[in-house]
This record gives structure tokens, C-alpha cells and sequence, in this order.
């Protein structure tokens, strides 16, 4: 994803990737999704393949504003997968992290894939619910809380040596658990569905950006946390600067623009979480339900492109 970063905030990604180095020596990316218009991989070794009945996969805007920057339309029974087994498998330590947005909380879909439709040799990485879901081996954990049409981060660690699958969201720990193995069958990757035998089970329903795979175990959860502060800070990137402002400032009820060329707004908290897209009226967006606090606000003109950032103060 192209970025016109500030002085601070290439310091501050660089000081959270060296953060990470440290923390994760022995961690390899070996593939990297970004969805940019494209399925292929960052790397150059891991490009995907699409299987589309219906020819509904299609990009929207990204997590972080850029246009054409996530990958949409799975109905269920569509994925993408590499040509070539996976080099991930048995039980070797492995890190995903992935940005998602639910269109619905379906009862189980899937991130990321890998293995076969065989007790205790297939992977599952995605969401069952509103809980984010790691499955391995047949046993399965949900944590955190997942919303419809809101953008979140998303992470599971497989540590090996200590037998424990971490779970992630949003830069946070939601949980882990102990007593689990994995004997992954070597397989193609799949992206946005698993190798349940019948596909639409558990294929994805949503938009996914920036899906991340790791070699190796993330020492603590510095590095998960510096995927998502890194990735989030974004959210302000992809900018076609126009020179507006919104008024009053901090707003209790109605907040008004100074002008006519913003159709829409992406309400983002502090934390860089979306938490609510609203279209514009007359020049003005009603923000008297949201609770007190800072929150950054996308200005989106009618196709899509953010005009600017704005720092509101709700009081």
C-alpha cells in the first residue's frame, strides 16, 4: 500500500519493526497479500489463483482508504489459493495476520487455509461469529468481537515448542490455549476458505486486506502489535489533500463541513478502529449519539477518494 508518511510516523514504524526484529529473529515472511487490484504476492514466490463460480470477486477501498486496496465479493464457495503446496506444514510454527470486514456474522468462515479434510491435519484461521477463530487439529477457540462492516485486525501464533495457539485482535492478546498440537498436511494455501468438503461451508463473506504469513513464532505480542500500529496509522495515508474544515469543533450534536465536495464520512476512533461510515447531508453529519472522546473522520468525495483526515473532539 503506497504511503506518504510523516517524518514521526516512519519513525514510529520503524522503531515497531525493529521492535519486532528483536522480539522475532527467527521470523520469515513467506507470503504477503496486500489486494492492491491484484492477488499476487508481495514477495514474488506465493502468487494466487482464483476459483470464482459466479465472477463476484471484485476490489473495494482498502482498510486504510486506498482505492481498489482489499479484495471482495466471496460468496461462500469462491477462495484463492497458491498452484503449489504451501510451504508451511506439520507443525511448524507459523504467524498470520490479516485486516477483515464481515458483511455478515456467518457461522464459521475462513481467513486462511491449509492441510486437508482429515482429522488432525487441517488449519483454519478466521471467524466463527462475531469471535475471531483459530481451529487446528479439530479443536477450535473463538475470542474477541467482531462487528458488521467495521474493519479489524486480526492474528494467530502457533508456538510449537510450548504447544499454544495465540489469538489476536486489534493489536491485543484475546486468548490462548495450551493443549493443542498440529500435523498440517503439506497442501496449497487457501485464502478465504479451508479444506472442509464442501467449500461453501465455511468460505469467507466479507472484504479481506493485507493478509500476512510467518515462518516462526512471535516471541510476545510486541510484533503482532507493530503489524497493527504500523498498518492502522494508514488509516491517515492516500490522501488527495483539500483544504476544508468542520465546524464546531469539539461538536455536540451536529458537526458541519466548509465544503460541498465531501459525500461521505469514515468515523474512526483514536485507536484507528472504524466505527461508523454515514452518508452527508446538507454539508453536515449528525454525531450526537457518539460517545465523548477524539475520533478521526475520512472525508470521501462521491467516487471514493479521501479529500482529507479531520480530528474531531466529541463532547
Amino acid at each position: 500500500m503506497k504511503q506518504k508518511t510523516t517524518f514521526l510516523k516512519s519513525a514510529f514504524i520503524m522503531a515497531s519493526l525493529f521492535i519486532a526484529g528483536n522480539n522475532l529473529s527467527a521470523q520469515t515472511l513467506v507470503a504477503h497479500y496486500k489486494f492492491d487490484n491484484s492477488i499476487a504476492d508481495e514477495t514474488g514466490n506465493w502468487n494466487l489463483t482464483a476459483t470464482d463460480e459466479d465472477s463476484s470477486l471484485t476490489y473495494e477501498m482498502g482498510q486504510n482508504g486506498t482505492a481498489n486496496g482489499a479484495i471482495t465479493g466471496f460468496d461462500r464457495a469462491d477462495f484463492l489459493s497458491t498452484v503449489a503446496n504451501f510451504p508451511i506444514s506439520g507443525d511448524e510454527n507459523r504467524t498470520m495476520t490479516a485486516w477483515i470486514k464481515l458483511i455478515a456474522l456467518t457461522p464459521q468462515t475462513t481467513v486462511v487455509g491449509g492441510g486437508e479434510n482429515s482429522p488432525g491435519k487441517k488449519w483454519t484461521f478466521g471467524h466463527q461469529g462475531s469471535k475471531v477463530r483459530a481451529e487446528i487439529n479439530g479443536k477450535g477457540m473463538g475470542v474477541g468481537t467482531l462487528e458488521i462492516d467495521v474493519w479489524s485486525h486480526i492474528a494467530v501464533v502457533w508456538d510449537k515448542d510450548n504447544a499454544t495457539v495465540r489469538v489476536y485482535q486489534n493489536g491485543e492478546l484475546k486468548g490462548s490455549n495450551t493443549t493443542w498440537s498440529t500435523n498440517t498436511t503439506e497442501a496449497p494455501l487457501l485464502i478465504g476458505n479451508d479444506y472442509n468438503a464442501n467449500p461453501s461451508d465455511r468460505g469467507f463473506n466479507g472484504a479481506m486486506d493485507d493478509v500476512r504469513i510467518y515462518t516462526g513464532v512471535a516471541a510476545d505480542d510486541a510484533f503482532i502489535k507493530s503489524i497493527y500500529d504500523a498498518t492502522v496509522l494508514s488509516v491517515k495515508d492516500n490522501v488527495v489533500k483539500t483544504s476544508f474544515n468542520a465546524f464546531p469543533n469539539p461538536v455536540a450534536d451536529r458537526l458541519t463541513f466548509s465544503s460541498d465536495k465531501i459525500s461521505s464520512i469514515e468515523i474512526y476512533n483514536i485507536l484507528g478502529a472504524k466505527v461508523k461510515s454515514q452518508k452527508v447531508s446538507n454539508k453536515s453529519i449528525d454525531m450526537s449519539t457518539f460517545s465523548e472522546g477524539v475520533y478521526l473522520l475520512k472525508c470521501l468525495d462521491e467516487n471514493g477518494l479521501n479529500l482529507n483526515t479531520l480530528k474531531v473532539i466529541k463532547k
